[in-house]
């Protein structure tokens, strides 16, 4: 990518608070990520519940097995790590969050073809607060994302807030904002729709979801969240190691900066572990009663 290119998109991630770039991703390294993905799900063949690399989708079974998501991909198998750290993402990154750039986290998530779960609406800040937002999400398409098969779909504009209320009306945190409460006029969602190796990138504010995927086609998209270094995460403790090891450009830091961001902690819950797992209390859902034509 040609630093003309870099600067265009970035100018529209800014604007927009998301930016679609078209096959980023060379094949070879396409095609590599994909068998990694290939070879880790195949584990779901052998449990019945989930592990600790594999969380599982309604109706599972060995012999037919449903996967949602492959959790912390960059621990499961080091080349997802080297991917994060590759030129052409640190280029685009380093352009928003800065040159110290910390992986915050990873996973994939997937759809089966024959439904597979959809992501509510909801904003990343809602789950990730840190002490300041130099931050993005990097989502980086394993296969073809189509109209049909449950693409990442965007609001315009939203990155710049508020942050909408992700807890229910007794206060607990259920991962997803209320549509009707909130008056987000879904007519302005935007589908981040491309071929296998393109990518998006969206701000942590930005509001977004996705359907269920009634292809009958799979659909993976790898997810990378990056952090400036000196932005520190307020809802986890830190392995001190470990949390220096997610550097993948520059230099850590003990310094932290803080700046008036508004936060409120993903807390209490009553089902603690991934957004599926948060999205599970929702008493109505967006997706469970929209017309999807």
């Amino acid at each position: 990518m040609n630093d003309q290119s870099c600067v265009e998109y970035i100018e529209r991630f800014r604007e927009n608070g998301f930016v679609l770039i078209p096959d980023l991703v060379p094949p070879d390294d396409l095609g590599a990520l994909v068998a990694v993905t290939d070879r880790l799900m195949d584990g779901a063949r052998h449990t019945d519940s989930h592990t600790d690399v594999l969380e599982l989708d309604t109706g599972h079974r060995r012999e037919a097995p449903r996967i949602r998501r492959i959790k912390t991909p960059h621990s499961a198998d080091p080349l997802f790590f080297d991917f994060a750290r590759s030129a052409p993402l640190m280029q685009l990154v380093s352009a928003i969050v800065g040159p110290d750039i910390r992986l915050s986290h990873s996973k994939i998530n997937t759809k089966a073809g024959d439904n597979g779960s959809p992501i509510e609406w909801h904003q990343d800040w809602a789950f990730a607060p840190h002490t300041n937002m130099d931050m993005c999400i990097v989502a980086v398409m394993l296969d073809d994302c189509l109209a049909d098969n449950g693409p990442l779909m965007v609001m315009p504009g939203s990155h710049r807030g508020p942050l909408l209320e992700h807890h229910d009306g007794d206060g607990y945190f259920v991962g997803a904002i209320d549509i009707a409460r909130d008056g987000v006029d879904l007519d302005q969602a935007v589908p981040l729709i491309g071929r296998a190796g393109s990518i998006s990138i969206h701000h942590p504010m930005a509001i977004h979801g996705s359907a269920p995927n009634r292809s009958g086609r799979m659909r993976r998209m790898m997810f990378l969240e990056y952090a400036a270094a000196d932005a520190f995460p307020l809802f986890y403790g830190v392995d001190w190691a470990e949390y220096m090891d997610r550097m993948v450009a520059g230099r850590g830091t003990s310094l932290v900066r803080s700046e008036p961001v508004f936060i409120k902690q993903p807390f209490p819950t009553r089902a603690p572990g991934s957004i599926f797992e948060s999205q599970s209390q929702l008493r109505s859902r967006y997706f469970a009663t929209a017309d999807q034509s």
